[in-house]
């Protein structure tokens, strides 16, 4: 799934920021610790999940004994074998990973009134009143600690207690696993000298090299510079970068999506055009679903294969308004027909851009859109009451069994179904 994110930043200056805003909460190795939960025998082993467990299958997540191995997230399973021959590979279960965090979402909205889920295994609370200090913060992260472990006694998280979201999270990824960090004002600048430039959330290597070309080569250069040199430097970034470096609430941001879309790697079996082609029309039924749920239309389609050998085939392609399954599997076939070598596709991956929200009001003047979006909409009600593919079209039959709902890295969804 490809998701981009806008982010609209207003700073409030006259806001000074202050200790004790914010605790951020980060489970550790999440997916991994939820199957060591569940299959005690997995407990101190390696353990890599992956979507496909065959040797082209990507890790997307591991246990900190697998990481001790090298085993790397983006390792395909062969890659990680060979690193560590005695890994366990997991197929990810969606579904239970989301039955966790509801049961977590649940701790922490018992112990704190204002709780946000940033991702399946990311949350927020903003602290106000009597836990605005550092002995009722802490208090209120050990009690946290104290009742997951009564849901999963084998899972930790690390905490960060901080002036803003942005050093909250920094400290909690400070210490892992388990750790609880806590950073105020007054010992920023001794915090900063602890980190290297890369630990800072949004650091990343090309960032890393952009800074280093105007001689910021640590995290307490990049804090030490003034307001004019990074304004100077990094133009408005800068400036952002300035307060949100110094605790200011610069991170309150708006998401809207840019594209929506699901992507699979196919088994050995399906490494065929038909059925290739049968995938990824489940992925763009998926993709309409989602679209009808968040309410969005789209005015383009895109698509990607990728081959075993090698090489790949992209091709997109603007057309009408459209939510409905009938349009975006009409659009993707047209898209498909266009490649020419479907030799073991190995990678497929189905996008929807230039959205817009409509609140699912009719805004089609092309009566048959609307007709297939109604269709559409009767077609969710029956899967979502009795279960996905409960009725499905029937060119993608050769593939409903594969790309089943995955883990959301983003915004946590609630309608895994399949």
């Amino acid at each position: 799934m490809l998701k981009l994110r806008m982010t609209f930043i207003m700073i409030d200056f006259k806001q000074k920021p202050q200790d004790y805003a914010v605790l951020f909460l980060d489970m550790n190795a999440y997916f991994a610790s939820v199957e060591q939960q569940v299959q005690p025998t997995l407990r101190g082993l390696p353990v890599g999940i992956t979507p496909y467990t065959g040797s082209t299958g990507c890790i997307i997540a591991r246990s900190y004994e697998a990481k001790e191995w090298g085993v790397g997230v983006g390792d395909n399973v062969a890659s990680a074998r060979k690193k560590c021959p005695k890994i366990n590979i997991i197929e990810a279960r969606p579904a239970l990973y989301q039955l966790y965090h509801k049961e977590i979402l649940k701790i922490l909205q018992s112990n704190a009134p204002s709780v946000t889920a940033l991702s399946i295994d990311e949350f927020m609370i903003h602290l106000t009143g009597r836990d605005q200090s550092y002995a009722n913060s802490t208090r209120l992260a050990s009690n946290i600690k104290r009742d997951l472990k009564q849901i999963a006694d084998f899972m930790t998280c690390s905490v960060g207690i901080g002036p803003n979201y942005f050093l909250a999270k920094v400290a909690g990824e400070s210490k892992k696993p388990d750790g609880l960090t806590v950073i105020e004002l007054k010992n920023l600048d001794s915090f900063y000298r602890s980190l290297k430039l890369r630990d800072i959330p949004g650091i990343n290597f090309r960032m890393e090299r952009q800074l280093a070309e105007r001689r910021i080569y640590s995290a307490h250069d990049f804090y030490s510079k003034s307001l004019m040199e990074l304004s100077h430097l990094l133009k408005f970034p800068g400036k952002v970068w300035y307060y949100r470096l110094r605790g200011y609430s610069v991170d309150e941001f708006v998401i809207k999506n840019k594209t929506v879309g699901h992507s699979h790697v196919l088994a050995p079996d399906l490494r065929t055009r038909d059925r290739a082609i049968s995938v990824m029309e489940k992925l763009a039924s998926k993709v309409a679903y989602r679209l009808r749920r968040e309410e969005l239309w789209a005015q383009g389609v895109a698509i990607t294969v990728r081959f075993l050998q090698g090489g790949g085939f992209s091709n997109y392609k603007h057309c009408q308004l459209f939510n409905d399954t009938s349009s975006i599997i009409r659009e993707i076939r047209l898209l498909a027909s266009e490649c020419k070598n479907w030799r073991d596709p190995l990678y497929l991956s189905v996008n929807t851009f230039n959205l817009i929200h409509t609140g699912n009001k009719q805004i089609s003047i092309l009566p048959e859109i609307e007709k297939s979006r109604q269709l559409s909409e009767a077609l969710d009600k029956i899967n979502d009451e009795y279960g996905a593919s409960t009725v499905y079209f029937g060119s993608t039959h050769e593939g409903i069994d594969s790309a089943p709902d995955r883990i959301p890295f983003g915004i946590p969804r609630y309608d895994i179904r399949h």
